[in-house]
């Protein structure tokens, strides 16, 4: 009995890790709501003065502003998300608002709504659970401290922030052409730089997918466990902000850097391999346990048919159904995303070409200095961007829908490619003083002065 007891302890060992992880990332999810339920105690009254001001002043919406680089700019998302968590009655805790999340029409109705909120009104029936609506813990005390104007610029300021560090990140771990590659065609082959002064929540967005790829890189620098736990807190704090905009983006972008990492550091291809999976199947259910966590709590307080039933409507417009303009035809999400890409950002060539270069003087590089192995390499570290179509096929409505920012995966699966052919060329890397990352084995440094390693070499074979 005590054998058999020991072996199922032995085969249970393994899974305790994963075990602590799935129980951290569920105590995250009460922490979020914590985050959450702050966001809603920030006061009405100034955020409404402030759009106010801003519809008075023409730069809240309209639904058909346009960007000037190429695509249209979202204002959509963006007037939701400026009045998302206002309508409530002044008497309504923070902790039910941030249940429920009350929010205002989009571009069309705001304004009405807000002077009439300005005036005392109370809204009915307009509940916006569906999402965690975590931009709220930004956007409602910015909005009441300065405006949208300053909202712009705080958004922009954190998405050029969380872009530096990824890419300072993934360089410090791989290389400076590995960090540029991943970096640089999602930032000239999109709309990105549009973003703050015409679609803010936008930029959110990307300013967390971002910093998915610094968490996952940062933690594939110290060791495997690390890894996917930044892999995982990455996912879950995009959930958090994100209305389901471009998950294919980081989920992808983080799965290749745990990869890279790995590769640049063990020279191993089946480690590798297995970074790359784990942390490609890590991603998504970290997502998904963070999205289901949503409907739980908004099912535990509002009643479980109600909850239900946004959620069996919210799946299905997004998956399927009729809509005009959607092709129901396999694929239809790839051809529609990759065509509005090709054809609407101006760049797509240049980035194209630009890609197909760096990736052939990759892989030449990389075939010079290891062989076919390091072919091999590169295929493995590109699995990733097969994220991107699968994800356009799966929810195929969503992505045809949405082609005017959904295409950026294009651009993210263009650099995953082309990062993963230049990673392939990627000398191993070593710690200096050290010998490299826990659980990542690499050379140790040069002995310092006043040390004879023959000498201590000796001295450890007399003694053994």
């Amino acid at each position: 009995m005590s054998a058999g007891r020991e072996v199922l302890r032995a085969r249970l060992v393994p899974l305790l890790p994963w075990v602590h992880g799935l129980g951290m990332l569920l105590v995250l999810q009460f922490a979020l709501f914590g985050l959450l339920t702050l966001g809603q105690a920030v006061p009405d009254r100034p955020v409404v003065e402030h759009l106010v001001a801003a519809v008075e002043d023409g730069t809240y919406g309209p639904i058909d502003a346009v960007d000037r680089m190429g695509t249209p700019a979202d204002t959509f998302t963006e007037c939701v998300v400026a009045g998302t968590g206002l309508g409530a009655s002044p008497e309504e805790s923070a902790f039910s608002r941030a249940v429920r999340m009350p929010r205002l029409a989009t571009c069309g109705g705001g304004p009405e709504q807000l002077r009439a909120i300005s005036e005392g009104a109370v809204l009915t029936d307009n509940d916006y659970f569906k999402y965690w609506a975590g931009y709220t813990v930004l956007t409602r005390p910015v909005l009441a401290l300065t405006g949208l104007e300053g909202l712009r610029i705080v958004a922009g300021t954190l998405m050029v922030a969380a872009l530096a560090g990824a890419f300072l990140a993934v360089r410090a771990r791989t290389s400076t052409a590995v960090g540029l590659a991943l970096v640089l065609p999602y930032v000239v082959g999109t709309n990105l730089l549009s973003t703050p002064s015409t679609s803010f929540s936008q930029s959110i967005s990307i300013a967390f997918a971002f910093l998915s790829v610094l968490l996952s890189a940062a933690g594939a620098g110290r060791s495997p466990r690390a890894a996917y736990s930044g892999v995982a807190l990455g996912a879950a704090l995009f959930c958090f902000v994100d209305l389901l905009t471009t998950p294919a983006v980081p989920w992808a972008m983080s799965a290749f850097a745990v990869g890279a990492v790995t590769w640049c550091h063990r020279r191993a291809l089946r480690a590798t391999l297995v970074a790359v999976v784990l942390g490609g199947l890590v991603w998504p259910v970290a997502f998904a346990v963070t999205w289901l966590a949503r409907w739980v709590i908004a099912g535990a307080f509002l009643g479980v048919p109600a909850t239900l039933e946004v959620v069996r409507r919210n799946v299905g417009n997004r998956t399927g159904g009729d809509h005009a303009g959607v092709s129901e035809a396999f694929g239809a999400g790839v051809r529609v995303n990759v065509d509005y890409w090709w054809h609407m950002v101006p760049t797509s060539g240049l980035v194209l070409t630009g890609c197909l270069l760096a990736a052939g003087a990759g892989l030449a590089l990389a075939l010079r200095r290891g062989g076919p192995a390091r072919c091999a390499a590169a295929a493995v570290l590109a699995l990733p961007a097969l994220v991107v179509p699968i994800w356009y096929t799966v929810l195929s409505n969503h992505s045809q829908i949405h082609a005017f920012f959904v295409n950026r995966g294009v651009a993210a699966a263009l650099a995953v490619v082309t990062a993963a052919c230049l990673a392939a060329a990627v000398r191993q890397r070593t710690e200096p003083g050290s010998a490299g990352p826990r659980g990542l084995p690499g050379r140790s440094a040069a002995a310092p002065s006043g040390h004879d390693p023959v000498a201590d070499l000796a001295r450890a074979e007399a003694e053994s």
